[in-house]
């Protein structure tokens, strides 16, 4: 039995079909069925049933799920733990973090890859939560921060936000500067499926049953769309702040200003690269706290 095979299997459980299963391991279907027959074979069972919405455990499939997800459990363990042997610094580390830390971080990689040159630094912009244990990340910023159990948490300070447009819209339109926007202005935002976003609910809940004009599910298209004139939109002040096309309407909203975290596994915490990547992280927001405060230029009245 080849624990490429189990692999296999257990996407095709989790993904509920070849096609996922072949998108998520990064191998092509006919490889994935190869595989699977291969286990199948080996048991002398099938482990799939065919059905309209995919493939369905067997009872055979269902025995061994527990059995090959503590194989992938140890897998992980034993990958997570091999960072540390022999490690100089050198490498990769995966880093994930939302739009927002992400933008803050990417243009300060460069004086990280000056002076640790071994170094790989992969970092993900993404809005959802990869998991640790399996190192789908080595390192994740977040901000809020619900129980997190056994993983090991770095405060980084906080991210403020406030209110921006486009220096010509607000020249045009006086209104942009006081509380009359709500109902007068025209808005940038996230699409539908980002209105969970606290940044969102603020905003919905004072433009009523008005609704942005432009929506975007990146906030790097927003920026643009608010540069452009597209709109009011709310951004971070350490982007709004430094733009010298846009002009800053509030000061930092409290509602807006979350607390960011540093997530890391246990077993990556003392990793010479990881820990190297932390110190710096924690470094960059430590140095950039003013700008990320949005205490370097007071709102425009």
């Amino acid at each position: 039995m080849q624990w490429d095979d189990l692999r296999v299997f257990l996407a095709i459980a989790q993904a509920g079909s070849l096609r996922r299963a072949a998108r998520v391991l990064g191998f092509g279907q006919p490889t994935v069925i190869r595989h699977l027959r291969q286990l199948e074979q080996s048991l002398g069972t099938r482990l799939f049933e065919r059905t309209p919405d995919g493939h369905r455990l067997t009872k055979g499939g269902q025995h061994l799920m527990p059995m090959a997800q503590s194989m992938a459990d140890a897998a992980t363990a034993i990958d997570r733990r091999r960072m540390a042997f022999g490690d100089d610094g050198g490498g990769v580390v995966r880093v994930s973090a939302g739009e927002w830390p992400a933008r803050f971080l990417a243009p300060r990689l460069a004086s990280l890859s000056t002076t640790h040159r071994d170094l790989t630094v992969e970092l993900v912009e993404t809005h959802s939560e990869p998991d640790l244990d399996r190192r789908e990340a080595d390192l994740l910023i977040q901000h809020g921060l619900a129980a997190r159990g056994h993983l090991v948490r770095v405060s980084l300070g906080t991210i403020a936000a406030a209110i921006y447009g486009a220096a010509g819209l607000v020249e045009s339109q006086p209104t942009t500067r006081t509380e009359a926007r709500w109902r007068s202005c025209a808005w940038v935002a996230y699409d539908a499926p980002h209105e969970y976003f606290g940044s969102m609910a603020f905003l919905m809940g004072h433009l009523g049953d008005r609704r942005p004009r432009v929506r975007a599910n990146r906030f790097s298209l927003q920026l643009e769309a608010i540069r452009a004139g597209a709109g009011l939109g709310i951004l971070p002040c350490f982007v709004g702040d430094p733009d010298p096309t846009l002009v800053r309407l509030t000061a930092p909203l409290p509602e807006l200003t979350d607390s960011y975290w540093l997530l890391v596994h246990p077993d990556l915490k003392t990793v010479p690269r990881v820990r190297l990547l932390i110190d710096w992280i924690r470094t960059a927001f430590k140095e950039g706290k003013s700008m990320l405060q949005g205490s370097r230029r007071e709102a425009s009245r």
